[in-house]
């Protein structure tokens, strides 16, 4: 081997190497004449070992597949935004912003015809007046008789009217004295419908009596008596008057009892007048108190910037007292108390298929850049059935609706826990599957042979 590479250097030496000159000293030419067996061995040892770790390390490695749409953060109770139903200028209450707000408190009114105060009084006192329980008249008196409501007048004295006649109804009780003379003249009369039973029998007894001796002095021989004709006459009398006051007494008797009958015939139907009466002055009362009640709102709703719930409340503009609003202007919000928190993602139909129910999500919220303050782990808690269409500049895609569970809140992996803000934005990354490096690099071959 060695005479081969003598032969070869010999090939490749100039002329002027022929020509008997050579610049090599002799330890470069030993140098070049020996073979770098050892540094082979090395070289092909590092080729087997960097193959074996490229292999290890394309095992071990993970490289997942994501799915990336964008989410938005909220919470169980949504913000709501209080927009101005009429023009005209705002009267502003107490409140500044983010001061906290219970249900139903006045934050700004709209300039109107009615008295604030006024309303909100009788506000309140429909919402503590209940129609169905009994009235009296210190539950009238609650309610002022002079006031200024402006448009709501009408239907607060039609209320007020409805009131006073069914505490006037019950305070009188017409019916109920009417039924008690009734049952006082039924009683009386058949008081004397007993008396005149006991009379009757006394007289039916008399007429017995008056009818024996007419039988007794009618069957004698009337030639024996000198008087028989004066007592058959007498007796005869007797008997017919007795026969008379038994008819008369059984014709009282028949009277009362028609009477009484007619009493009770005017009960019942007296009974039946205070029933419809009692039922007209309910629905007139329940009638005019829901009229008053559905203006009172509808009042609210045009002119009153109303808390629909506790909460802080937001100025969406600078505002100062007496200034104009425009209808349709988004004026305040109201921020609810935070609750459970979670994301929701439109995502792109391109391979939303192979995200699942219980997925991880890595969260990544603009207003904090993860770089700085890390990301939010989730997992995808529900997935819609159906895709909605969604318009971008370029064309409309369809989107799939999915909500995102947060077990950790807004705690990232740095440690850091995020203010909540409600709609804030971010990009969610969906790990659809967890796949090997290796299994990569062998994606394209395996497309192709099959």
């Amino acid at each position: 081997m060695k005479d081969d590479v003598r032969k070869d250097v010999e090939v490749s030496s100039s002329p002027s190497e022929k020509a008997g000159e050579n610049p090599r000293s002799e330890e470069i030419t030993d140098i070049v004449d020996r073979m770098p067996m050892n540094f082979g061995r090395w070289v092909s040892a590092a080729v087997v070992m960097f193959s074996s770790l490229l292999l290890l390390f394309g095992w071990i490695v993970k490289y997942p597949d994501t799915v990336t749409g964008h989410i938005r953060l909220n919470s169980g109770n949504a913000p709501v935004k209080l927009v101005a139903n009429a023009s005209g200028n705002l009267h502003l209450a107490s409140f500044r912003p983010q001061d906290n707000v219970k249900k139903g408190d006045y934050i700004a009114v709209i300039d109107n015809p009615a008295v604030t105060d006024d309303v909100r009084n009788v506000a309140v006192l429909t919402g503590m007046f209940n129609p169905n329980t009994l009235l009296t008249d210190s539950v009238q008196r609650l309610f002022p008789e002079e006031i200024s409501l402006g448009d709501l007048n009408l239907k607060y004295y039609s209320f007020l009217s409805s009131l006073k006649s069914k505490c006037d109804y019950l305070k009188d009780n017409v019916y109920e004295k009417q039924r008690i003379s009734l049952l006082d003249d039924i009683r009386w009369k058949e008081h004397i419908l007993d008396e005149s039973g006991q009379i009757l029998q006394t007289t039916q007894q008399k007429l017995d009596i008056t009818k024996k001796w007419l039988d007794k002095y009618t069957s004698l021989n009337k030639d024996e008596i000198v008087t028989y004709e004066y007592e058959v006459d007498r007796s005869r009398s007797d008997y017919l008057t007795a026969r008379q006051e038994e008819q008369s007494l059984r014709k009282e008797m028949a009277s009362i009892k028609m009477q009484i009958a007619e009493n009770q015939n005017r009960l019942t139907l007296l009974e039946v007048e205070r029933k419809e009466q009692e039922r007209k002055l309910q629905m007139d009362l329940l009638t005019a108190y829901q009229d008053l009640c559905d203006n009172i709102k509808a009042w609210e709703q045009k002119f009153v910037f109303k808390a629909p719930f506790d909460g802080k409340v937001e100025f969406l503009k600078f505002l100062s007292e007496n200034q104009f609003i425009q209808t349709g202007e988004e004026v305040f919000g109201i921020v609810p108390p935070e609750t459970d928190v979670f994301g929701q993602v439109l995502l792109p139909s391109t391979g939303a298929g192979k995200v699942k129910i219980g997925s991880k999500v890595t969260v990544k919220l603009d207003n904090f850049p993860y770089l700085e303050y890390g990301s939010i782990d989730g997992s995808v808690g529900s997935i819609s059935l159906i895709s909605q269409p969604q318009k971008t500049e370029q064309s409309t895609i369809e989107t799939y609706l999915i909500t995102v569970d947060l077990p950790y809140g807004l705690k990232t992996n740095y440690g850091e826990v995020l203010d909540f803000q409600y709609e804030i934005g971010g990009t969610a990354d969906i790990i659809v599957n967890e796949r090997r490096l290796i299994e990569r690099l062998f994606d394209n071959l395996k497309y192709r042979t099959k």
